[in-house]
């Protein structure tokens, strides 16, 4: 846990397809300490959901609709996706 005395980010994680099946969940509410970064997110939310471990190396971060590097910083407005590979078939 992050000491009480670093402020916290609060984000809204929007989940699709494999992740939305595996965590039984299209949204997951998380605080991230600041300054909140997609790394840090993507890491903070491996750690607390194995499903989202598995996954991590190739789960891509969309933020506002559109695809973004995890150096991005995030804001308690933004709404942010992750997006797993999709198979066809």
């Amino acid at each position: 846990m992050s000491n009480s005395n670093t402020p916290q980010v609060r984000l809204r994680v929007l989940l699709f397809s494999t992740l939305r099946e595996r965590l039984g969940s299209s949204v997951l509410e998380v605080a991230v300490p600041a300054p909140a970064t997609g790394s840090r997110l993507l890491d903070q939310l491996a750690a607390q959901h194995p499903a989202i471990a598995a996954y991590r190396p190739v789960i891509r971060l969309a933020v506002n609709q559109e695809y973004v590097p995890e150096s991005i910083e995030l804001h308690e407005d933004d709404e942010i996706a992750l997006i797993t590979p999709v198979s066809g078939g």
